[in-house]
């Protein structure tokens, strides 16, 4: 038997929706896990259980109350270390880590990463894309972030940067908010979804994501599949996922303005950065979930 063992995936984070399509395509059944060591307890011996790092990567010794009965799969979408306002290393987590039998990343700079923080390989599962149509804009001053707002995806260095420019430049966050902004030109939507996302993507001149850390930037390669350009940067695996498709910036304001500027006044850079989108090759879910699979 195989079971997924994360958290409720009700919430529209990056994350849940890789769970999401694992379950839609993988044999799995999806355990709500409340308390880990109940839910590891409840799975009969020689199972398999694909551990989402959020619900594991802080209890390694539970972990290894079970790690002789069971076979454990930990699939990490980011190191909580990363994820800590001083990117201090989190002891449970390395120990976690040592402690199961096999390791999924979603990035090969997650990969990298893994083996420097606890020293043990592992498997990289991109996160797949769905077919999508190819958006309407092919204007320069209206930007999109998607992600939940806070320090870590960088919002605020290009509500900064926007507000700076003035009119007719716009920043519009689509994702739950977890720290308010108030500057101007910029427009907290909230979580969307289907239609109201896709409307959003429509319109969007330019995706951004100005991220501190990041594993992947599943939103980047929503964008580049629908032709839509992003100014990212230099973090994770940010600079290989955009690749021609997109421009690198240090995560400041005034920089951000600059190269905002620069991609409003080049037609033709914008025009480069379109076409270089919309003929990425990206990964489906169905390759992704082949490769977690072969793990299990």
């Amino acid at each position: 038997m195989r079971f997924l063992l994360a958290p409720d995936l009700s919430a529209p984070t990056g994350g849940n929706r890789y769970d999401r399509e694992l379950l839609d395509r993988a044999p799995l059944s999806h355990v709500v896990v409340g308390d880990l060591q109940t839910s590891l307890a409840g799975l009969a011996d020689g199972s398999t259980a694909l551990l989402d790092g959020l619900v594991a990567t802080e209890q390694p010794d539970v972990l290894a109350a079970h790690a002789g009965r069971l076979r454990l799969v930990l699939l990490v979408h980011l190191l909580r270390a990363d994820d800590q306002p001083a990117g201090s290393l989190l002891a449970e987590e390395v120990r976690a880590l040592r402690l199961v039998d096999a390791v999924v990343v979603t990035s090969r700079s997650s990969r990298v990463r893994v083996l420097e923080v606890a020293g043990v390989g592992a498997v990289v599962a991109e996160p797949g894309t769905s077919p999508a149509p190819t958006s309407a804009a092919l204007g320069a001053h209206r930007l999109l972030c998607v992600g939940t707002v806070g320090e870590r995806k960088g919002q605020r260095v290009v509500a900064e940067a926007v507000a700076a420019l003035g009119p007719p430049w716009s920043l519009h966050c689509a994702g739950t908010v977890a720290e308010g902004l108030s500057l101007p030109g910029t427009t907290l939507l909230g979580p969307l979804h289907g239609d109201a996302l896709q409307a959003e993507w429509d319109r969007a001149d330019l995706h951004v994501l100005l991220s501190s850390a990041e594993p992947y930037g599943m939103a980047v390669a929503e964008g580049l599949r629908r032709g839509v350009p992003s100014l990212v940067a230099d973090a994770g695996e940010l600079p290989e996922l955009v690749g021609d498709a997109g421009i690198v910036v240090p995560r400041r304001p005034a920089d951000v303005a600059e190269t905002l500027q620069q991609w409003a006044s080049d037609a033709s850079l914008r025009y480069r950065l379109r076409s270089a989108a919309r003929t990425r090759s990206l990964p489906t879910w169905d390759e992704t979930a082949r490769i977690v699979e072969g793990v299990l």
